[in-house]
């Protein structure tokens, strides 16, 4: 039981913080209490991965279950935020005066954990450009002044439904029809229970000796017979 403990609780550490990020976000105190969750959150998540390597055993279940609690990180924040939205967000009829596309290249880090104890593991980086389109828009009231997007969603001069976060903590997005959570809420449930199942999967294998038979290029065991 306790070697089981001992692998689930960082899956279900990895989902607490995800959801308490979002929620400090959307609700509570802003400031970098929300940084350090995620930035926790993050590594929490990812340790599967680069224990496995190190554990020299079931790399690939180990790999499935870090991706699946890092997807349900951002699943967890986009649904928190929604369902605050639906909450207090109000809806405006906007009108579109200027859109901007505009070119942002991302640098992304990539990390290969080695295949030994003593392989430190290889670090790279890539670049890819991303465009969003910044808008200028006239609302009513207090509405937003401008909205940032992924897609083009109206051209200069037309009128949108923006729905709107009146204490400025959730960025402004195009209203769409029947707005609610439940989907997102869903989604990251089930990317995070797929990591504690996976946890727990993992626990039982190493309980009853069982090993998965991978190739010997995704295991360290190789190295080990050569010494």
């Amino acid at each position: 039981m306790r070697g089981i403990l001992l692998r689930v609780w960082p899956a279900v550490l990895a989902i607490a913080l995800a959801f308490g990020r979002g929620y400090l976000d959307a609700y509570g105190p802003a400031g970098w209490v929300g940084v350090v969750l995620a930035i926790i959150g993050f590594f929490v998540a990812a340790a599967p991965i680069g224990l496995a390597f190190f554990r020299c055993t079931r790399v690939l279940l180990s790999l499935a279950m870090g991706m699946a609690l890092i997807y349900c990180l951002n699943l967890a924040h986009e649904a928190v935020a929604r369902q605050a939205l639906a909450q207090r967000g109000q809806v405006s009829d906007c009108l579109v005066q200027q859109e901007t596309p505009r070119q942002r290249t991302v640098t992304d880090t990539h990390y290969q954990p080695g295949t030994s104890p003593g392989d430190p593991g290889t670090t790279w980086t890539s670049t890819r450009s991303e465009t969003f389109y910044d808008y200028r828009l006239a609302c009513p009231q207090a509405g937003p002044d401008s909205m940032t997007t992924r897609t083009s969603v109206a051209r200069p001069g037309t009128t949108i439904a923006v729905l709107w976060d009146p204490t400025g903590r959730i960025d402004s997005r195009p209203a769409g029809p029947g707005d609610t959570s439940a989907e997102d809420f869903r989604a990251a449930g089930l990317a995070g229970g797929a990591g504690v199942l996976l946890a727990l999967l993992d626990a039982v294998l190493d309980a009853t000796g069982f090993h998965l038979r991978l190739p010997r290029w995704l295991t360290a065991r190789r190295f080990r017979r050569r010494r």
